[in-house]
Order: C-alpha cells, then sequence, then structure tokens
C-alpha cells in the first residue's frame, strides 16, 4: 500500500502520485478551453505574494471539482507530462507558475519565471 503525504494545508496525496518536481506528479491534468488556452488562476500565495499560474490537478476527478467551483466552466480535461505542463506555462507571457489544485485548494506552487 503507498505511503500518503500530508501537505502544509492538511490535505493528503498519494505518494505513487508524486514525481521529481516537488509536489507535483510526473503527470498533471489540465482543462483546455481552447485552441492552445488552458484554464489559469490568480492567486495570493501565503506569502502575499500574487501570482498567475496554470492550473493543474492530480486527477481528472480534483480538475471536475475546480470547474464545479467556478460554477461550470466550460473545457475538455486533458492529461499531460509535468514537462509539457511547464512548458505551456513558460510559453505564456503572464503566467508565472503552475498551481496544484487538490479538492480545490492549492496545494503546490511551481515557479516558471
Amino acid at each position: 500500500m503507498p505511503d500518503l503525504i500530508d501537505s502544509p494545508i492538511g490535505i493528503t496525496l498519494d505518494e505513487d502520485m508524486l514525481g521529481g518536481f516537488g509536489g507535483f506528479p510526473d503527470k498533471v491534468y489540465l482543462i483546455q478551453v481552447g485552441e492552445g488556452k488552458y484554464a489559469a488562476n490568480n492567486a495570493t500565495l501565503t506569502d502575499g505574494q500574487n501570482v498567475d499560474g496554470l492550473a493543474c490537478f492530480p486527477t481528472p476527478d480534483d480538475a471536475m471539482v475546480y470547474t464545479g467551483l467556478l460554477g461550470g466552466l466550460n473545457g475538455e480535461v486533458v492529461g499531460k507530462k509535468f514537462e509539457e505542463a511547464r512548458e505551456i506555462a513558460i510559453s505564456k507571457p503572464k503566467l508565472s507558475c503552475l498551481l496544484l489544485f487538490v479538492n480545490g485548494a492549492i496545494v503546490d506552487v511551481h515557479h516558471v519565471r
């Protein structure tokens, strides 16, 4: 049975999901809202920093929770390797990071600039 990892905000992740990118899994799910367009989020982090980040999810179910919280965001849930998601964020000048959401809450941030 895999070990469970507790995040600082009290959300538990399955150790088998985690890759070599901090708390990000090797494969993440994004919400594609158009050709080359993906859901992103503006967030204020616990240190007060305001960031714009690509919304990433460890499972398709977490992506669906996020769409429900936004009142039914229209889009297709697509799986991407972490490196692909990182390249997407880098290609969008406004985005500074990837945000990993679990149960609608940000559990990790990966800065790209």
